[in-house]
């Protein structure tokens, strides 16, 4: 019986089996979102990660940031790259305990809990992405100032939402969650009762620009500078 022979690796095997030595062997768990993301529509994860890109440019560096909707912080994690302190927090209990056990550092913490009725500081700015099309229609207003009342004067709010034109395209589990979608004539609207500029962008897969907004999949709009006093009936 003759023993199996074990090619001497190649140059290249060597040099590689050496740089993925400092990688060290950290590994990141997905909770149940991502992993589905992953493995039904992993695109949507570039999209997401771009969108996050762009409000981390936006916002600007050595700033405190508070996401609201962070699911399992993938995305808290670009936020926070250039942030002095970020804050993430989701109602999924789940989630964030998936983002404290992989994701969690000294300046990035996770908590189980509501923007509605919450105070969690004043924040220089306030990120959100795929979470207000799933707040009803009735909590709209409250969920706008609670974002404005964690947020410092002259602060930012960057909202993701997917544009109410493209829901027709939308898979069966994706329209189960949607209940209050926007166009992009409407989040002007809600965002401009709540801050004195209002700035707004569409998105096709990850490409964040300032087109024609019906065309769009996605919408951003950016608040700046808090209304106090926010006109309801404006």
């Amino acid at each position: 019986m003759t023993k199996d022979i074990q090619e001497p690796a190649t140059k290249e095997q060597v040099q590689w089996t050496e740089t993925k030595a400092l990688l060290g062997n950290d590994r990141l768990l997905l909770g149940p979102y991502f992993s589905y993301q992953f493995r039904k529509s992993p695109r949507r994860i570039l999209h997401a990660l771009s969108y996050h890109k762009f409000a981390a440019k936006m916002i600007g560096t050595s700033k405190r940031i508070l996401e609201v909707g962070c699911s399992e912080g993938l995305g808290t994690l670009i936020l926070a790259e250039f942030a002095t302190e970020c804050l993430g927090i989701d109602i999924d209990a789940e989630a964030i305990a998936v983002a404290n056990e992989t994701i969690a550092s000294a300046k990035l913490k996770f908590r189980d809990a509501d923007i509605i009725g919450g105070s969690f500081g004043k924040y220089d700015a306030v990120a959100s992405f795929d979470v207000i099309e799933h707040i009803f229609p009735e909590n709209e207003e409250s969920f706008l100032s609670a974002v404005t009342g964690n947020l410092i004067d002259g602060g930012m709010f960057v909202v993701g939402t997917p544009n109410i034109t493209s829901n027709q395209y939308a898979s069966a589990v994706t329209k189960a969650g949607h209940i209050n979608l926007y166009s992009a004539d409407r989040l002007r609207e809600s965002l401009a009762r709540h801050f004195q500029t209002v700035l707004m962008f569409s998105a096709n897969d990850e490409i964040v620009h300032t087109g024609f907004a019906p065309m769009a999949h996605y919408l951003i709009g950016i608040g700046i500078s808090p209304n106090r006093s926010p006109s309801i009936g404006r």
